[in-house]
């Protein structure tokens, strides 16, 4: 797979992950000539001029286990609500990004719940995938694992945590 960045795109990625990349990017360009393909790209004779370099990108981690692919299949909610991990009417919460926050005076999106069939609800649009939703209520993408909480005997508890419990059972 061949995958063309220039300053721009780059600038334009999330934080964490154009840090990552940053950091990666000086490590793959030392590694063993053959493991990048280095190739310099030719613009386009109507796009300027600029010095970009080609790479072949392998996105699978080396040596991962099976329990680790395990964690990067995806998992809906209506499976949490189907193994009882959630129930229809549990309250949830949606965090919102620091700058939302601000601006709303709040940290939180509260009364939203549980629906008959495991997904979340919000502004009409029925949600199987908690990323969306998180992306939804932030105007910008979010991992809805780590940004939406259920209130489960009392506690709010991060999704991730009752996804981690489904995956202990549904190996």
């Amino acid at each position: 797979m061949d995958i063309h960045l220039n300053d721009s795109d780059i600038s334009q990625m999330p934080e964490q992950l154009r840090t990552w990349f940053l950091d990666w990017l000086p490590k793959r360009l030392n590694a063993k000539p053959s493991q990048p393909n280095r190739e310099p790209m030719r613009p386009h004779s109507s796009e300027p001029e600029t010095q970009s370099i080609q790479l072949s990108l392998d996105l699978d981690p080396p040596n991962q286990t099976s329990e680790e692919k395990v964690d990067n299949s995806h998992v809906k909610l209506s499976e949490l609500f189907d193994a009882g991990i959630t129930k229809r009417g549990m309250s949830v919460r949606v965090k919102l990004k620091q700058e939302i926050a601000k601006k709303l005076g709040r940290d939180y999106i509260n009364s939203l719940e549980i629906s008959a069939r495991g997904t979340i609800v919000f502004d009409g649009q029925e949600f199987d995938k908690p990323s969306p939703l998180a992306t939804k209520v932030n105007g910008s993408s979010g991992n809805g694992w780590v940004y939406i909480e259920v209130k489960k005997n009392n506690e709010w508890v991060c999704l991730h945590e009752l996804r981690k419990n489904w995956r202990k059972t549904n190996d």
